[in-house]
């Protein structure tokens, strides 16, 4: 016997047990996908690597002095030497270690070697409390300097480099002397203590007896003097 509406209900729990089943399938989908997913990750053995040891050069540490007037880096290789008895306030360091080619720098301070000759020259400039290097240290004075006469044995000459005074040296062969000049004057420039404002002469030489010598400790040493 017909019952009226009895057909209409049957089809719609057909649909719905035709749905559960379809949800049920896909979820099956999903945990099958990730199961196969995670299987086939490569198995990955974190390890914490090897500590990388870093080679220090004795020669590249750097030695920080404090003098009345300014500090000043240089290689910690590098010793001070004892200021002789005289007219001039100088500041010396040399290297300590053999075979270095007797690489010495000296720092006068306000009272100037008015005659003091050098084989080359670098030009630099006071900059306040600090310097300030021009270009690089020039060839040996000789071969750009003009009318070298001696006096009893000694060449002294003035001479020019990038336009500024200082005095060539074209005698002594068993050194090599560099010496610092500027637009304040011959062997001089002229820096400034940060506090007070009150300026002091510096005259810088390098000293090697190396024909080539390398200058990025004179280079580095200047640009690290900074006035207090």
């Amino acid at each position: 016997m017909y019952v009226a509406n009895k057909k209409g209900k049957s089809a719609r729990r057909k649909r719905l047990v035709l749905f559960i089943i379809l949800l049920l399938l896909i979820g099956a989908g999903f945990y099958a996908y990730g199961v196969i997913k995670e299987a086939l990750k490569p198995q990955t053995t974190i390890s914490q690597s090897k500590a990388v040891q870093s080679v220090i050069r004795y020669d590249n540490k750097m030695k920080h002095y404090d003098e009345p007037d300014f500090g000043i880096d240089l290689p910690a290789n590098w010793q001070p030497v004892a200021r002789e008895a005289g007219a001039y306030q100088t500041y010396t360091w040399q290297v300590s270690d053999r075979g270095t080619e007797g690489q010495q720098i000296m720092i006068f301070e306000d009272t100037i070697p008015p005659n003091a000759t050098v084989n080359r020259a670098l030009v630099v400039a006071g900059e306040g409390d600090h310097l300030t290097l021009n270009g690089e240290v020039s060839d040996d004075c000789t071969t750009f300097t003009k009318n070298i006469a001696t006096t009893n044995n000694r060449v002294s000459v003035p001479a020019k480099w990038m336009g500024i005074d200082f005095l060539c040296d074209g005698f002594t062969q068993d050194r090599n002397v560099t010496g610092t000049s500027s637009s304040d004057g011959l062997n001089t420039v002229i820096l400034r203590n940060p506090g007070t404002g009150q300026s002091h002469k510096f005259f810088f030489m390098y000293t090697t007896h190396s024909k080539n010598p390398d200058y990025t400790t004179f280079y580095a040493a200047l640009r690290s003097l900074k006035m207090q």
